[in-house]
């Protein structure tokens, strides 16, 4: 499998919109059609509402994030916050309609997957990778980083996302 790199002391200031809940009872994983998947069409429509303000305080406007924040009662409920929009770099104005988020400073594993690849990779992380490398999760979400310059989309297989794993070492 592939092995990842390592991105040190990095804080995300995310921007964008918020959902609460199973997302995926409306709909499978990796469907345009469960609620993360209108949570992208919600987070779409205000990005062009807003299109000049975002385009001056995002940090990469090639690049989407999608947070996934387990709270404490996860494992009982089963439902968690999901967050998608964009890094910001200036957080002075931001449209009503949208969320900021700002993550704790840490250290990442970063591992890029093909879409093809996208449900092998979650089992080897967490079940392989990690122990084996003495690392455990520093904090209970994961980040997933979608590149315009490689992400062409759900159905195409050689579409590649990142995992943002925050990590400590044991």
């Amino acid at each position: 499998m592939i092995e990842p790199s390592i991105l040190e002391d990095k804080t995300f200031k995310l921007l964008g919109c918020v959902f609460f809940g199973d997302p995926f009872h409306s709909a499978k994983e990796w469907s345009s059609e469960n609620e993360i998947g209108k949570l992208w069409q919600r987070f779409g429509a205000l990005s062009y509402k807003y299109n000049l303000l975002l385009n001056k305080i995002c940090s990469d406007n090639d690049i989407a994030l999608e947070l996934h924040l387990e709270p404490d009662e996860f494992k009982e409920t089963k439902n968690y916050y999901v967050m998608v929009g964009m890094e910001v770099s200036n957080i002075d104005e931001i449209p009503l309609e949208l969320f900021l988020k700002i993550l704790p400073k840490t250290s990442y594993l970063v591992f890029t997957t093909s879409m093809a690849n996208k449900f092998e990779l979650g089992a080897f992380i967490y079940k392989e990778w990690m122990p084996k490398n003495n690392f455990n999760q520093a904090f209970p979400y994961v980040l997933q980083l979608y590149d315009r310059r490689r992400y062409k989309g759900l159905e195409d297989p050689e579409s590649e996302i990142d995992w943002y794993i925050p990590i400590k070492k044991l």
